[in-house]
């Protein structure tokens, strides 16, 4: 018993020890991934104000927006990231881990995932410019999660390969599997705010219907908003872009009023 309690106790220490060790890499891995939340985040406010034709309207947007519009992904690259990072107890209590199945399902995904990722990125633009807006909304969010998968599965390899020191380990797809990842945290969230600005331009939309005051008949649509100056558009308009005007929240209202 006392030997069993011995060798739990290194154990401990030696886990704690670990990842102690791990910290600093941990902290910069998430430095990492904010300014890549930040970056999709930034392409997808982008892309849907262009759409909209008021660009100009970026001077106003918060950096919070610019998160707020990617926080689903960080939370999920956060998990895949911890999933990779368990691993790392693992590598000194099995003497094979290339052998367990988790890690060829990684192989697996790594390899076939990459062509996989590689239609996506293919048909989203190309649904784009056919006009199927709501297809190539699908896609993109399937293709966020195709994403992550393919990330979690090459920082596996890499942590494996890196960890174990395992030379036989070949790590050519791995490689291509990040470049393909950072070309689609650009594609992905432009498309998407594309798409999305085009779905939100049509009637019925999912944007908020406002009313001028002195106007009552005419219905608009609540762009976005930044403190006091809010940003509508009419909700029938002709030619691809509406034109968007800025306005004050005292000179709206959310029902029409009687003239």
């Amino acid at each position: 018993m006392p030997r069993d309690d011995n060798h739990k106790a290194e154990k401990a220490r030696a886990g704690a020890r670990r990842l102690i060790e791990q910290t600093p890499i941990a902290l910069a891995g998430l430095a990492v991934i904010s300014g890549l939340a930040y970056l999709a985040g930034s392409f997808y406010t982008r892309a849907y104000f262009a759409e909209f034709g008021a660009s100009w309207i970026l001077d106003e947007v918060p950096t919070a927006m610019y998160f707020s519009q990617s926080w689903i992904p960080l939370l999920l690259i956060l998990f895949f990231v911890y999933l990779v990072t368990t691993n790392l107890g693992l590598i000194d209590s099995q003497s094979n881990l290339t052998a367990s199945t988790k890690f060829k399902i990684s192989v697996l995904v790594v390899h076939y995932g990459s062509w996989l990722f590689i239609l996506l990125l293919a048909a989203i633009p190309l649904l784009s410019l056919g006009g199927s807006t709501l297809a190539a909304i699908v896609l993109s969010v399937i293709s966020i999660v195709v994403l992550l998968w393919l990330l979690g599965s090459a920082l596996e390899l890499l942590v494996v390969r890196f960890m174990t020191e395992d030379a036989d380990m070949d790590l050519t797809m791995a490689y291509i599997a990040c470049v393909l990842v950072a070309t689609g945290l650009y594609v992905i969230p432009s498309q998407l705010g594309m798409n999305w600005a085009r779905a939100d331009k049509e009637s019925p939309s999912s944007l908020l219907t406002v009313y001028l005051h002195g106007n009552a008949e005419k219905e608009y649509k609540l762009l976005f908003s930044s403190e006091e100056r809010l940003y509508v558009f009419p909700a029938k308009y002709e030619g691809r872009f509406p034109p968007v005007e800025a306005t004050t929240a005292t000179d709206i209202s959310f029902v029409p009023t009687k003239p």
